[in-house]
């Protein structure tokens, strides 16, 4: 059984039955082609068959398999793929996969080499049936001489050509300058640009502040032409009880106790106040003169000076009782005057006192210290002031005060007060 397994593993070629009558070798049935491809190995039997003839038969052990003849024969086997591996440079032996591939491979190439056998055929078989006649010396000649010709043609246009090419190389260096400066142009470009904007925008800064100024200067000229030098100067208004005049209180009550230097100083703006209306108006009293002498004004009639400031007492303020009475009368002479000259102007509504002045009375309310209290006194003089501010207004509506008028009056309060 194992005799008959060895000699199904392997395929004996006869070299005998490989040739023909006369030697000519003839191939292989195709049955016995596709068993070799099928088969794993190949051994030739020629070296069986002497091996066999030329030994006698050897001895089998006791398994039946003959071992010097097996040895023997896996040496020619390993020979044999040692010559197939250099020959084929392809590792032998070969598994069936990779002998199919190998023999698809083999098909190809046979196939590419039989298609260039024929394709070089065809080209000599073109070329032996066309006759091809030697060239005269003539023709040659004149060839040769058309060949010259155009070379001197090609050399002329290849020097035309080196010296275009050496022109525009010149041009090319030539435009790269011209570039480079041109680039050296732009960059000063953009930085007189960028030094021209920066210029600009401090000048815009400036232009715009500048104008910003002007606009808050006129406006401040504008509300400055609405604003009376007069009305800015002698401000009339109250504080409780009392009235004032440039921020100074005149009179006194019970609960609230006035310094007379503050008393004083209102009198004294009191006095220049109605001096300056007079000026303006130029009116003359006939009942008293004014004298504005700061803080201790006085007044003026047929029976001497009368001082119009304190300090006085119930006891001791006669003649600052006489000089309270003629400054009363001196504004009811004023607010007269301007009565008379809007009458005189046709004016549809004269000037009129709010509170009436009747003799040292104004709007009911006694001015003399000795007779009234306190609190009556100080709401005669803050009903005096606001007859005051009325005679201020009217002399600027209607006395068409102008900046040179202000400035004409400024020079006697400047007098009065050096004085």
């Amino acid at each position: 059984m194992a005799s008959m397994q060895l000699e199904e593993s392997f395929v004996l070629l006869d070299s005998r039955a490989r040739k023909g009558p006369q030697g000519n070798q003839v191939s292989a049935p195709a049955g016995s082609r596709n068993r070799n491809l099928e088969e794993s190995f190949v051994l030739l039997a020629g070296a069986s068959t002497m091996h066999r003839q030329g030994s006698p038969e050897p001895q089998l052990p006791p398994s039946g398999i003959p071992m010097q003849n097996l040895d023997d024969k896996f040496q020619q086997m390993a020979h044999v793929f040692e010559i197939a591996s250099s020959e084929t440079k392809v590792d032998q032996p070969l598994c069936l996969e990779c002998s199919r591939d190998v023999v698809k491979q083999v098909d190809e190439s046979i196939k590419e080499a039989e298609d260039d056998i024929a394709a070089y055929q065809a080209a000599l078989d073109s070329l032996q049936q066309e006759e091809l006649q030697p060239m005269s010396s003539a023709d040659f000649d004149a060839e040769m001489a058309a060949a010259r010709e155009a070379e001197a043609g090609e050399r002329l246009r290849a020097a035309r050509l080196r010296t275009e090419a050496d022109q525009a190389e010149l041009e090319l260096s030539q435009l790269q300058e011209a570039a480079a400066d041109l680039q050296s142009l732009e960059q000063r470009y953009w930085h007189d640009l960028n030094d021209f904007q920066r210029q600009l925008q401090v000048h815009v800064e400036d232009r715009d502040a500048l104008l910003s100024q002007i606009d808050n200067s006129t406006s401040q000229l504008e509300r400055l032409r609405n604003v009376n030098v007069l009305t800015d100067l002698f401000f009339i208004w109250h504080q409780g009880p009392f009235g004032t005049i440039s921020g100074f209180r005149l009179g006194k009550t019970p609960t609230v106790g006035v310094a007379w230097t503050e008393i004083n100083a209102a009198w004294g703006q009191a006095v220049l106040l109605l001096h300056t209306l007079a000026q303006i108006c130029k009116l003359n009293f006939s009942t008293a003169q004014l004298k504005p002498f700061g803080s201790f004004p006085r007044m003026i009639d047929t029976r001497g000076s009368l001082p119009l400031f304190g300090p006085v007492n119930r006891i001791t303020c006669g003649k600052f009782d006489a000089a309270m009475s003629l400054f009363l009368q001196c504004l009811k002479e004023f607010a007269d005057f301007a009565t008379m000259r809007d009458r005189t102007a046709g004016r549809p509504q004269p000037f009129e006192l709010i509170y009436a002045i009747d003799a040292d009375k104004v709007g009911g309310m006694g001015i003399r210290l000795a007779w009234t209290s306190d609190a009556k006194w100080t709401k005669a003089l803050k009903f005096m002031l606001v007859n005051l501010k009325y005679c201020l207004k009217w002399v600027v509506a209607h006395e068409g005060l102008s900046p040179a008028a202000s400035q004409q009056s400024s020079p006697s309060i400047g007098q009065s007060q050096s004085a």
